[in-house]
């Protein structure tokens, strides 16, 4: 199974970069022993690269309707360089096209959100001051609004783990498909072989993606490709559900139920059942289902990226918690 390689933009101190304020990092497990045999990563650290390291912690402060990014202990304003820092290389991640970021929770430039925004005097009351995403990741997010983007800490989440992955791969299988010669025929091959994973994710959504290919010709393909982008972007971004995901699998039980034994069923609807109710993880009913593909065979199944969106060693579907 060929899967393509990664472009994950990444806080550098993730990668164990000692560039955090106390010159210290926050190296990541997941980050660097998982994903990174999967990507090529692009890192960035704002504070470092302004404010060097070690520096004075900064914090997102709320003056005259404005944020910025202030040093509590100097009373230094910050903002104008940290911005042009982000208007530097926020543009170089959009052009190079990133299928994901992985970002550091809690801080005031790159966290994703809940990072709090003070009152001119320190004081933070709680639910009636703004929390937002730090200024990096806001500008990251407004510049590529599609992009996968996950915090460090809810990476660890396997259900949160399991959608930044499937978006992950599946922007890169786009990016594959869209930068080497695309053709009608190649679109049309493309929304095949996602039928199920997209389903999986929102089926009104597949819909609309399916009545937009159909309607794909050679004069609007660029047209098409870009709506589609959006829209599948979009179905991207739903989270799985078991409710989803087992309507998906009850659909390819329906290419071999008029082949397989009776006991083959019974043990079906056993295990399905058992994922139902959290008892087993989604992995046993894939394996059920791809031996049954390959006693049976189907052509149309051989293709379908639902049953390898990501590698299968990141071991996402051989967790319970990964679908609620």
């Amino acid at each position: 199974m060929h899967f393509p390689r990664l472009k994950i933009a990444v806080s550098d101190c993730l990668r164990g970069t000692e560039c955090r304020y106390n010159g210290g990092h926050a190296q990541d497990d997941f980050v660097n022993h998982h994903l990174a045999k999967y990507a090529d990563f692009y890192p960035f650290c704002p504070e470092a690269a302004v404010l060097g390291t070690p520096r004075e912690t900064i914090r997102l402060v709320g003056i005259d309707n404005e944020v910025r990014v202030i040093g509590p202990k100097s009373n230094t304003d910050y903002t104008d360089g940290l911005q042009a820092y982000n208007d530097n290389i926020v543009p170089k991640l959009a052009e190079k096209k990133m299928d994901g970021a992985v970002v550091k929770s809690r801080s005031p430039s790159c966290g994703l959100e809940r990072i709090k925004v003070y009152q001119p005097s320190g004081e933070w009351h709680g639910s009636k001051d703004p929390m937002q995403s730090g200024l990096f990741t806001g500008d990251l997010k407004n510049a590529m609004p599609h992009l996968a983007i996950e915090e460090e800490g809810r990476l660890n989440d396997a259900w949160l783990r399991e959608t930044f992955m499937v978006q992950a791969f599946t922007s890169a299988r786009w990016r594959d498909f869209s930068e080497n010669n695309p053709t009608v025929g190649k679109f049309q091959e493309f929304h095949r072989d996602h039928k199920y994973l997209f389903l999986s994710k929102n089926e009104d959504i597949y819909r609309n993606l399916g009545a937009l290919v159909a309607t794909t010709r050679k004069h609007n393909l660029s047209e098409s490709m870009a709506d589609y982008e959006q829209k599948m972007f979009q179905l991207l971004a739903c989270r799985s559900k078991k409710g989803h995901v087992k309507n998906v699998l009850d659909h390819i039980y329906g290419y071999f139920k008029h082949d397989i034994t009776p006991s083959e069923k019974e043990l079906y609807h056993e295990t399905v059942t058992e994922f139902m109710e959290g008892i087993i993880p989604l992995i046993a009913v894939m394996k059920l289902l791809e031996q049954f593909l390959k006693h049976y065979g189907s052509d149309y199944l051989e293709s379908q990226v639902f049953f390898h969106p990501y590698p299968a060693d990141l071991a996402l579907r051989s967790k319970t918690s990964a679908y609620r």
